[in-house]
């Protein structure tokens, strides 16, 4: 009777302590700037090896192009900057991720403006509240993800709940009081006089954290539309599992939180205010003109030895808990907020992008070179560009 009491005992306790809501912090681990790499109609996921249906802003590796190749994300030697600071917009040169997102142009009643823009990306991690980070993996090699809609050309209705987590902000002005349910588009920035004090407009992406793995255990880095491979974060921690993911993706990875920022400042001095300010005249390079239909892709090229260190030792791009983690972040300058430019001369479809009519949609012109390269080059600040060319060193 005793050992029956006992056992009702453990069996009382177990159940309690699997109830146990463990809370939840969210641990900023670093970002960083990534400047413009191109304007231009491609999509190497979406469309590879032809057009896409409309003009993206890209940023970071310079090989990007209507195709990628897995080795342009990798290098073994990534500690050995010498030689490669034009081979990535990021200002962290040993990131050879690519991310690409919708332009954004303003109509001026005769032709689209292209708005200048740059990205930057900020990586953060769920944890417990004991700080726990052991769970959370390194981005997996040659991880592809996309989110949001890009055919919805329509703004959100209260009803529409089943979306991606994306909104639109005014940066530092109300970023951290904004959500996707109530600024998932541009409806309340309509006849918003707080725009016209601003010098950029942000679209502000979260991708998922969780990833499905196979019969071995590996995360999976691909799915049919670069979608479903990946999910959210489960709202509250599965103390049975250990797990902020949900059993379907267990897999954790950092959370990329990407912001393209669109400088609508330097469009008031070329179209004046009154075009600038009035949200009406904003379009998506997919026309649409409520901003629902934001969207992004991500390819990561992060050295994986790199990110183990950044998700065990860093916070917001500094040794965690006072200094005493050895965080390789602090050997970078990340603070600068540089609008890095690198060249780029890879093929892409021959077709004004900047002042146009008519957005770029439809038939694909030729995809070929602006100025063609001349060949293999030593300048150690270009031999990135030798990847292309078989014969070239690299």
């Amino acid at each position: 009777m005793r050992v029956e009491s006992l056992k009702n005992s453990l069996l009382l306790l177990l159940s309690c302590l699997s109830n146990v809501t463990v809370t939840a912090k969210t641990v900023k681990v670093f970002a960083q700037n990534v400047g413009l790499l191109v304007d231009t109609r491609l999509d190497p996921l979406v469309n590879p090896g032809t057009c896409s249906s409309h003009v993206h802003s890209v940023y970071g590796n310079a090989q990007f192009g209507a195709t990628v190749d897995e080795d342009v994300f990798e290098d073994d030697d990534w500690r050995n900057t010498e030689g490669k600071i034009n081979r990535t917009t990021s200002e962290l040169t040993a990131n050879l991720s690519l991310y690409w997102a919708p332009s954004l142009y303003i109509w001026d009643g005769q032709e689209h403006h292209l708005v200048p823009s740059f990205a930057r990306p900020y990586y953060r991690m769920k944890v417990n509240s004991d700080g726990d980070r052991s769970k959370v993996h390194p981005f997996p090699k040659f991880l592809r993800l996309i989110v949001g809609d890009a055919s919805r050309k329509n703004a959100w209705e209260p009803q529409d709940t089943d979306r991606g987590d994306i909104r639109w902000t005014l940066t530092t002005l109300n970023r951290g009081s904004t959500n996707y349910l109530e600024h998932g588009d541009w409806s309340y920035l309509l006849d918003n006089s707080a725009v016209a004090d601003r010098g950029q407009v942000e679209m502000n992406l979260n991708f998922p954290e969780c990833l499905e793995i196979d019969d071995n255990g590996t995360p999976k880095t691909e799915s049919i539309g670069f979608r479903s491979h990946a999910a959210s974060s489960l709202e509250r921690y599965d103390s049975s599992r250990q797990s902020f993911c949900p059993v379907s993706h267990p897999y954790q990875i950092p959370r990329l939180n990407l912001e393209v920022r669109y400088s609508i400042g330097d469009m008031r001095d070329r179209l004046g205010e009154g075009i600038v300010n009035n949200v009406r005249n904003w379009r998506l390079s997919t026309n649409d003109s409520s901003g629902a239909g934001a969207h992004a892709d991500f390819i990561s090229g992060w050295p994986q030895d790199m990110m183990e260190n950044i998700i065990a030792n860093c916070t917001d791009g500094k040794s965690k808990d006072g200094g005493d983690a050895d965080c390789m972040l602090e050997g970078f300058e990340l603070d600068s907020r540089v609008l890095k430019s690198v060249p780029f001369n890879n093929p892409v479809p021959q077709e004004h992008v900047k002042e146009v009519t008519n957005l770029p949609t439809g038939n694909c012109p030729p995809i070929g070179f602006t100025n063609p390269p001349i060949g293999c080059t030593n300048d150690p600040n270009l031999k990135f560009r030798n990847k292309i060319f078989r014969d070239c060193s690299w």
